[in-house]
């Protein structure tokens, strides 16, 4: 799954925007502006068997989190083409919001109130996300959720395949001491993304509806397949 960082970020940004549309309509702490970092006992991102809230949000992902090392977990403790009861019974708690292709949860990472969901296509689970909503007191401290969040990451899965920052306005220039305004003002996005064996793991911060968003969305191999640039040769297509 080794292909040109042009194909990950305009893959990442469809998807990541389409999976917070989905998660937005799980039910939001008061505080909260959409669902993001989840408010329960469960962990926000990819806990393991039997994490605290405040897991690392690559924690299930990798042998050491799991209960026993040789099982495998591809978000939380779900795997990839389980069917919506086989991942319900992965979690200890009811989701506070399903549709016919989609459950979505309350969790918490750190301190941070979340949502993490499960997309469904064709009945087999192929995307997983969490969104972190919860309003911050300043445009600092979003942008510091998502440098906490790609350390935590990047400890897990070593560094990333992809890390850009990206102006959403041509020729503008960003200052740096004034980056977290640029990004929940709408100017800038940034990205992060790690291919590990079987997923494409996508971090990303970007405003939305005049609200600056935190996600972390997991996808499966299979599921990145179904894209036709995927596959495709050339300008937008190259293997790395």
């Amino acid at each position: 799954m080794n292909k040109s960082l042009v194909i990950i970020t305009t893959l990442a940004a469809a998807i990541s925007l389409a999976s917070c549309k989905n998660e937005s309509k799980a039910p939001a702490p008061a505080p909260s502006p959409q669902a993001s970092v989840a408010a329960v006992e469960a962990p926000a991102v990819t806990p393991g068997p039997a994490q605290a809230a405040s897991e690392s949000p690559a924690a299930a992902s990798t042998p050491s989190a799991q209960s026993n090392p040789e099982e495998k977990f591809d978000f939380r403790r779900a795997r990839w083409g389980m069917t919506k009861e086989e991942v319900k019974k992965t979690e200890r708690k009811k989701p506070e919001h399903e549709t016919e292709d989609s459950i979505t949860y309350s969790g918490k990472y750190g301190k941070l109130l979340t949502a993490y969901s499960y997309k469904f296509i064709d009945g087999k689970l192929q995307r997983a996300g969490v969104l972190h909503t919860e309003k911050l007191a300043n445009d600092s401290m979003y942008l510091e959720n998502y440098e906490n969040l790609k350390k935590d990451i990047t400890e897990e899965y070593g560094p990333p395949a992809l890390d850009e920052e990206k102006p959403l306005k041509p020729g503008l220039v960003i200052d740096p001491d004034k980056k977290a305004e640029a990004v929940c003002g709408g100017d800038l996005m940034l990205s992060s993304a790690w291919d590990i064996p079987g997923s494409l793991v996508v971090l990303m911060i970007r405003a939305e509806d005049k609200k600056c968003l935190v996600s972390l969305v997991y996808m499966s191999e299979g599921y990145l397949r179904s894209y036709p640039a995927f596959n495709t040769t050339g300008q937008n297509g190259t293997d790395n």
